[in-house]
Formats: C-alpha cells, structure tokens, sequence
C-alpha cells in the first residue's frame, strides 16, 4: 500500500504533495495549508519554485533554510507527485503534470489584478486570464475563502465555477485558535505590561509604508514606553531586500522598533498586538475580524474589487491623521459580522480544506479530527 515508498525509504508514504511556490506570500500561505496535512505519515510534502514573479527573489534559499525539498519544476510529474497545491493562480500550473488545487494567499480574492500600468478591472485570482489556458479550466479544485466569493467567480470565470470548493481560510482559523495563547506571544516577545503596537504594510505605490514609510519611527518616538512592530508584506522584502530594509529601518530599531522578517513570525505579533496600524492588505481585515483595535493609513480602495469584505472594511474603519490617535483607537463596529461575510468558522473551515486535499489524494482522512493548529511563538533575534 505504500505506493510511494521505495527501498531507500523508512516511512511508509503512500503520496506526496507538491507545494506550488511563486513568492515569499505564496510559501507563507502553505504553512498554514500543509497543517492540515500534519501527523500523517502516508503524506509527503515537496516544494517546487514557479519562475516568472517580479517577487520570486531568493526563494530557493528560503526553502533550504527552512529544510523543506524541493524539486526541479521540469520534475513535478506523475512520477514525483500526486497533487500540486499552489495558493496563486499566476505561473505555469498548466505544465503541471498532476491535478492543481489553487487557493488564494490572503484574506481570500479581493484584491484587482495588477499589471505593469496599475491594475485591471477582473480580481486578481479569479480572472479568465489566470484560470484558464487554451480555453481549459487549470486548476482541478479552486479553493475560495467564502461562499460570497463564488459569485464573484461566476462572474469573473464562468467555467471554473464548476470546479470551485468553499473551504474557508485556513490562516484565520489559526490566528483565531491562537487567541488562548496570547500572553505566551507577549512573554515570548518580551513586551511585558507595554502596549504593543503593529504597523502593517501591504506592497505597491498606495500601501502605508510608500505613503508614509517613517509613519513606524514616528509611533516610536511618540511613545517610548510602548513596543511598535512593524509588518512589511514579504513582496516589499523581496524587491528591496533585507539588507536595504534593515538600512531604512536602521535609527528606528535602534530607539526600539521590532522589524519582523517576512516568513515567521507575523501572526504571532498579531494576536500578541493591542492596536494595529494598517492599510488595504490582508493582515488589516485579520485585524479587524479578530476584535482589535485598528487604524487605517494610505488605504488603496482603488485596488480593491467594490463590495468585497476589505473594501467594506476600508469605509467602515477609522482612519489615521495623527499618531495622537492610537491610543484611542478602537475595535471597528460590529467586527463580528465583517468576520462572518469574510471567514468561515474555524474548525468548519480546516475540515473543509483537509476534506478537499484527501479527496484530490485518493486517500481516506486521518481518523483524528481536523482542528485549527495554533501558531508558533515569536522570538526576535538581535540584530
């Protein structure tokens, strides 16, 4: 039964897992979508680099770091895998020689498909021109976050709908299970009794950090008694690198700024933060849908598809005009039902995911239950 265990193997796997990696966000989503897969010891994981990004720098070396295989994309075969799970839907998925499973790599598909002049006017992950090749729907299952996102799909893509699975978000589902373990992230962190404050920053010319990259500095000479952090999304390091963000950043961690590195450690802060500072990425709508006190800064509502729970977001909250303000700032009205038109349950949302993935494998689910995996703690390093 161990189809693909061989005489130079001691586990007895019997199929193995593709991770699809186009850039920094695309790896950082399959952390929280290989959880699902975690404590079975018929499925194996290989990762497999997906040229072709403006943001796909380094990769291979953030796969070797992490100790995760990885294999020729030429390799990503019948022969080598079972099933590719690949959270975009941009690259080369139809070279793939097995069924795909997209899935989005934020707080679902709400965001306008970017080009070289802007953005154009189908959702960046549910247009005709990423789900389809030579008229054929690529992916075998597309994932959606929500069931309101399947409109949208119907709209954008008419043929893939048939393939579409709500399975919710799996990276919420983690932060909300993390709650309970909120001051073991502060005690990690070593924020003590001080407000911790996050400041996040999607990428492009509207987010926070290009309209006020100093806004972070700023809260931390405003108040020194308070821990700021600051969240940049892994496409601003992998354009800039870490070398030119740790020299912008330079007087700023010295008076006390925390700069989180793109592939650990930002889900931590946020449920460690007691008031977060963002813009129109995803980490603000996690934010807002978890209860915490939230301010925007250098929102790009033009980027963003009308109607969609991040737009809403975008007109319900408060926005920044003076650092003055964080620490009034206060949880958006009614977050309850933004979180309810964004995310599934939980635990619904896991077993949803892990139901999709065994069924793609041919394989039955583990006889354990699927519940949300709480996140790692966060511990800086010094400089």
């Amino acid at each position: 039964m161990a189809e693909r265990a061989d005489r130079w193997s001691t586990v007895p796997v019997r199929r193995r897992v593709l991770g699809v990696v186009r850039t920094l966000t695309a790896l950082d989503r399959l952390q929280d979508v290989f959880a699902v897969l975690a404590d079975d010891f018929r499925v194996e994981a290989r990762f497999a680099v997906a040229e072709g990004s403006q943001f796909g720098a380094d990769l291979r070396g953030f796969l070797d770091a992490a100790g995760m295989r990885s294999l020729p994309w030429e390799s990503a075969t019948r022969e080598h895998v079972d099933l590719a799970v690949s959270p975009s839907s941009n690259g080369a998925l139809h070279e793939l020689d097995v069924p795909v499973v997209t899935l989005p790599h934020g707080a679902g598909y709400h965001k306008l498909r970017p080009t070289d002049s802007g953005v154009a006017a189908d959702i960046s992950g549910l247009s005709a021109e990423q789900l389809l090749h030579s008229g054929r729907v690529v992916p075998s299952v597309l994932a959606l976050s929500h069931r309101n996102q399947l409109e949208l799909l119907r709209e954008s893509c008419p043929p893939a709908a048939e393939r579409a699975a709500v399975v919710g978000d799996p990276c919420f589902a983690r932060l909300r299970a993390s709650l309970p373990m909120r001051e073991r992230y502060r005690a990690e962190l070593g924020v003590g009794d001080r407000r911790l404050v996050l400041v996040s920053s999607t990428w492009g010319p509207n987010s926070l950090f290009a309209r006020h990259p100093g806004l972070a500095a700023e809260l931390t000479a405003a108040d020194p008694g308070a821990q700021v952090a600051l969240v940049l999304h892994p496409n601003v390091w992998a354009r800039h690198s870490a070398w030119q963000l740790g020299r912008w950043t330079r007087a700023a961690r010295r008076a006390g700024l925390l700069l989180v590195p793109p592939h650990r450690g930002w889900r931590a802060v946020l449920v460690a933060a007691d008031v977060v500072v963002a813009d129109h990425g995803s980490l603000a709508l996690y934010a807002a849908a978890l209860g915490k006190p939230l301010l925007l800064a250098g929102f790009g509502a033009d980027e963003l598809a009308p109607g969609t729970p991040i737009a809403e977001l975008g007109a319900r909250a408060r926005h920044l005009s003076s650092v003055s303000e964080v620490a009034a700032a206060e949880p958006v009205a009614e977050h309850e039902l933004l979180a309810a038109r964004a995310f599934l349950p939980p635990v619904e949302a896991v077993s949803r995911l892990r139901a999709v993935l065994y069924a793609q494998l041919g394989l039955p689910e583990p006889a354990f239950p699927a519940v949300p995996e709480p996140v790692d703690p966060f511990v800086p390093l010094p400089d």
